[in-house]
This record gives C-alpha cells, structure tokens and sequence, in this order.
C-alpha cells in the first residue's frame, strides 16, 4: 500500500505513479494494493497539534484504504511461493553466539556441568525480564505451572530446554528427561524412522524460512479423552530473524470439553449428526435426538 503526503494540492500523486512503476518492475515483484490511492495534500494545513489528520472525511477515507490493504494481504499472502527448504544440520557441528562451548550437548549431566562453565544465576537471584522482575525459582515455578508442556530448541538444533512438571515422564503427551536437556536434535529424535526424521527437518525448514510461523499437529491413535496438540511456534531474535522453536503440547480435548459446556454448543459432524460432550448419558431410545443449536466449528446458529 502507498500513501503520500505533500505541502501542495498534487498530494505526490507523480512520486506515487513513479514508485508504483518500480515496485512492479522485474526483479522486485511486489504486490501493491492497486487502486486506494492516498493523496493527502497541503499537508502543513491537514493535521491539528496532536499529529491528527483534520478533515473527517479524509480520516475515513484512510480508514477505507486501510481495510481493503488488510484484506489485500490476505489473499495475495496465498500467492507467496515457499521458500525452498535446506538440509538441516540436526547434529549441531557449528556454534552460535548462545552455543555454550566445551562441553558434549549429549553429556547427561550438560546442564550442570555448562552452569558451572559460565556461573548461571540459580535459586532466588532476580533477573530483569522485558516487563517484569522475577528470580529464577519463580520464573521455575511460573513454567512449571502452564497448563502444558513446554520445550524450546534454539536456532542451532540444540534442546535446551522443558518444564519438567511431571514426576513420571511416561504420563507426558511428548515425553522428555532431564537428560535431554542440551541435547542435539538428532540424538532427541534419535528413535524416530529416516522418514519421520524428515517430517522433523521439514517443520524447522518452513519455520526457519518464514513461509509460516506455527506448524500444528494431532497425534493419532490416543485415547478418546485424549486430543494429544503440538504446536511448533517460530521464534525471532529482535532483528526478525529465526531464534528456534517454541513447542506447546497439551490434551486439547478437556479445554473443547470445558468450551462446549460453558457455551451450550455442540460439534457437529460433516453428516449433521450432533457429537455428545464428554460424559453426557447416551439418548433414551425412541428419543428425539438433541438440536445441534451453534454449530461450534463456525458458530453459525444450525
């Protein structure tokens, strides 16, 4: 989207055109939101103390651009070619300027051993957050507390970090260990076949080029109580580039349940056959089957 601004009438109407031109040309390829065109003229008269723009109509006008830019995006985001994906070095042979070097990632005891190496604050020592003072135990106990299971693996491949909440890691949705913690990727997945090995590489591969910024996933073959949730979310260091992975695992089956009830909607299948809450007592038979009410998938009323 352009807009533009001048001291006289013409608002840059010809720096706009010119600027459209380059922005088509061969080799840049932009997509410019055709049309919406803002020209805001004599612009040392258009604006009050505050920096805000006078004229009501103009100001809806702005407001009009602006919508169709937003939906713009939308639609030509579906036009953005992926990136192709490079190889993935899961087995960690470089460093980075967070890499703690000296010590096997695979060592079981790393997280001792590389604390010592570069004396990380432990116990009730406060750090300064961006929004916030914690010490290290309360920042412990606040990740230990979500409501899921967290890990993180940086932009190197290495494992460096889960909240351990759980006594006994076979009741975890994605197991893990303490032992794990520092590990190369390769040796986390090291269990896994070749070919689900290249479903790991292809998640970090798309967060990594940014074609998107979460992968998600349900696991199959859980219990009926169980909707065993992954998200892979990117994360980016302040200058935007990748920083490594943040994964949430959790059952999303209670949180639906809790939805459904609190909200007195209903799943509907493709067949129009309402889905019972979890728990509700099978239907009488001979009984009217329940109205589907909102549908909860779109929350259009049936």
């Amino acid at each position: 989207m352009i807009v533009g601004a001048s001291y006289y009438d013409q608002g840059t109407s010809r720096a706009q055109v010119h600027l459209r031109k380059i922005l088509d040309a061969p080799g840049v390829n932009a997509y410019v939101l055709p049309g919406n065109e803002f020209l805001l003229g004599k612009a040392k008269q258009a604006f009050d103390e505050d920096g805000n723009i006078i004229d009501e109509r103009t100001v809806s006008f702005l407001g009009l651009c602006l919508d169709n830019f937003v939906k713009y995006v939308e639609v030509v985001s579906k036009l953005k070619k992926p990136k192709p994906i490079a190889p993935e070095d899961l087995d960690v042979t470089n460093s980075i300027s967070t890499t703690i070097q000296g010590i096997d990632p695979d060592d079981p005891d790393w997280v001792e051993k590389a604390a010592e190496l570069v004396g990380a604050v432990s116990g009730d020592t406060y750090v300064k957050l961006d929004h916030g003072i914690l010490t290290v135990n309360q920042i412990d106990m606040f990740l230990k507390a979500m409501p899921f299971e967290l890990t993180y693996a940086d932009d190197n491949n290495q494992f460096l970090y889960y909240n351990n909440a759980h006594d006994n890691p076979d009741t975890m949705l994605a197991k893990r260990v303490p032992e794990q913690s520092g590990d190369r990727l390769s040796t986390v997945h090291s269990s896994l076949p070749e070919g689900r090995m290249k479903n790991v590489e292809f998640v970090i591969g798309v967060l990594r080029n940014g074609d998107k910024e979460y992968v998600r996933t349900i696991v199959p073959g859980t219990p009926a109580d169980i909707i065993n949730t992954h998200n892979y979310q990117a994360m980016y260091y302040p200058d935007g580039s990748y920083a490594g992975i943040n994964e949430i695992v959790f059952n999303f089956k209670p949180w639906l349940d809790w939805y459904l009830q609190t909200t007195g909607q209903r799943l509907v299948s493709a067949s129009g056959a309402v889905v019972p809450p979890a728990g509700a007592p099978a239907p009488a038979a001979g009984a009217p089957a329940p109205s589907a009410g909102v549908d909860a998938t779109s929350g259009a009323s049936a």
